[in-house]
């Protein structure tokens, strides 16, 4: 993958920072496999910010719908 394209991709903190949880919880939303689609790049995790979004509003929406 070259630099620009990984430039371009969110870090796991970026996640953790815009949805405000811990990175305990982040681990535990990944231990129940219930993250955004995760990049592994070795042992790097990376979010496409188009994917983190959808995922997001996939959340939303099943918020809006429980209401």
């Amino acid at each position: 993958m070259a630099q620009g394209a990984q430039d371009q991709l969110m870090t796991v903190a970026d996640v953790i920072s815009a949805m405000r949880i811990s990175r305990s919880t982040w681990q535990k939303l990944v231990a129940q496999k219930r993250t955004p689609p995760i990049v592994r790049i070795g042992t790097v995790q990376r979010i496409r910010p188009d994917a983190f979004e959808a995922w997001l509003g996939q959340h939303e929406n099943a918020a809006a719908e429980n209401t």
